[in-house]
């Protein structure tokens, strides 16, 4: 379907700069809450928000709910996508640069390719996709290295490996999603992983971070603003933005976003927070973003195989 070229510049915008700009938001809504608590916090209101926004626009329907297998399946998917994967990178972002995290993040996109392969048995792994992977995590291994103080080292060797374990529960996490049955709109579904994800992080911060619930009067203003920006601006507007944006242009399109996300996170993390970007992110940038890159050249299996990527 042909969309005006304004409304698809207008949707490539808030999509880029919206998820990348996440990983600085939750920087600054940790001033206040850890990790896990604020994944709870930000995906039950964000769950029971896009079901607002479903039932404002005539999209809320009962029957796209009834099924138990959809909420167990979204549940398992939440809790992978937002109950581990959000709350390991959210960790990550403690101890490295909002920017780099969101660097690493884009590994995910390279065991999505793998694990999906796997999964449907499209046969083994091509050398375009372990190459992309070798590149990938030859990056994050640069990332990662330790020098000989925080001034040659420059990042955090645990906030790294964090969000480098972030990607493989994102891509677990989607996998779920992909392969088992949900509901017929998307709409319903993600709400029904945004709830089950965010209920999950609720059980991991009463078990792991209970001491370390802040009380009311110790919750800045910032950190309530940030949480609002991401439940509006990253988890509704970002995410209205890409499914309006796989209806209207090619999915090789909207993919561009795992390219410029983590530029745009490096710039606001430098403008906003002052994050110095070690020198060595120059070095493993080009890896990363390549091994991303490399995705785009797997071959698509024959008609008689189940696909590997969802176009």
């Amino acid at each position: 379907m042909n969309a005006p070229r304004s409304q698809v510049v207008a949707a490539f915008a808030a999509l880029y700069v919206f998820w990348g700009s996440t990983y600085l938001g939750s920087k600054f809504a940790m001033a206040s809450f850890p990790p896990a608590l604020l994944s709870g916090i930000r995906f039950i209101i964000g769950g029971i928000a896009m079901a607002a926004l479903m039932a404002a626009t005539g999209n809320l329907r009962a029957a796209d709910f009834r099924n138990l297998r959809w909420w167990r399946n979204g549940a398992i998917a939440g809790a992978l996508l937002f109950a581990a994967a959000n709350v390991l990178v959210s960790s990550g972002v403690q101890r490295i640069p909002s920017g780099v995290a969101a660097l690493i993040v884009s590994v995910s996109s390279v065991w999505i390719v793998l694990f999906d392969r796997l999964i449907t048995r499209a046969g083994a792994p091509s050398r375009t996709i372990l190459l992309g992977l070798a590149c990938g995590l030859g990056g994050v291994a640069i990332l990662g290295m330790t020098g000989d103080g925080a001034a040659v080292g420059g990042l955090d060797t645990v906030g790294v490996l964090l969000a480098a374990a972030s990607t493989v529960a994102w891509a677990l996490g989607t996998m779920v999603a992909k392969h088992s049955e949900r509901s017929p709109s998307l709409w319903a579904a993600s709400v029904m992983q945004m709830l089950g994800g965010g209920a999950v992080a609720f059980v991991v911060t009463a078990m792991l971070e209970r001491d370390r619930w802040p009380s009311w009067e110790a919750v800045t203003p910032g950190s309530l603003w940030a949480i609002a920006y991401l439940v509006v601006f990253g988890s509704l507007l970002g995410f209205t933005a890409y499914v309006w944006l796989l209806n209207h242009v090619s999915a090789a399109s909207v993919a561009t976003y795992a390219y410029v996300n983590p530029m745009v996170a490096l710039v606001l993390g430098s403008l906003l927070a002052g994050e110095r970007i070690p020198a060595r992110v120059a070095l493993a940038a080009p890896l990363i973003l390549g091994s991303v890159a490399l995705l785009r050249f797997v071959r698509p299996p024959s008609k008689d195989e189940p696909p590997v990527e969802e176009e």
